[in-house]
């Protein structure tokens, strides 16, 4: 995430943002993994393209396709000195967490976090966990999130508008 001291003039969100044009049959958690099993052909940047605009496209990919998610950030992760944001997907009876920033050759695949695994309690642990981009950046600066400014990235957000 980025510093204060290197923080860009706000750019707004694009309206409409939100666009549920492709409903997702499968609403399990296996239906998550299989939509985002593909990941993005874009790279990790630090102040770019990093864990907060990669939640904030996640969140927006999911949203969507009917799921409902929301943004988590905390500023110590894993009782660490960084900041960190992911995306909390609920599926009732559970929640489950997908970390934005896991490795993959040529881009990033995103990574599952269930109930049973070993480090969900480090994700439950967040400062501030919100329902949308516009409550996420009401204390946050959009540049953190701006994934939509990212040429690679705005392609998909325009076709969801009806390729407005």
């Amino acid at each position: 995430m980025e510093s204060p001291k290197t923080l860009v003039p706000p750019i707004s969100i694009p309206n409409p943002y939100y666009a549920k044009v492709d409903p997702w049959l499968d609403h399990s958690i296996f239906g998550v993994e299989s939509l985002i099993g593909s990941g993005i052909l874009r790279r990790y940047d630090t102040r770019v393209f990093d864990c907060s605009e990669m939640a904030a496209y996640l969140e927006w990919m999911l949203e969507k396709h009917g799921f409902d998610t929301k943004i988590c950030l905390a500023d110590n992760f894993d009782n660490g000195y960084v900041g960190h944001a992911w995306v909390a997907v609920d599926i009732p009876p559970r929640r489950y967490y997908v970390e934005p920033t896991a490795v993959n050759t040529g881009g990033f695949i995103f990574s599952t976090i269930k109930p049973y695994d070993g480090n969900y309690k480090d994700y439950g642990r967040y400062d501030g966990i919100y329902e949308d981009i516009y409550e996420a950046t009401k204390n946050n600066p959009v540049s953190e999130f701006d994934w939509w400014n990212d040429p690679q990235l705005a392609y998909n957000l325009k076709e969801s508008r009806g390729g407005n």
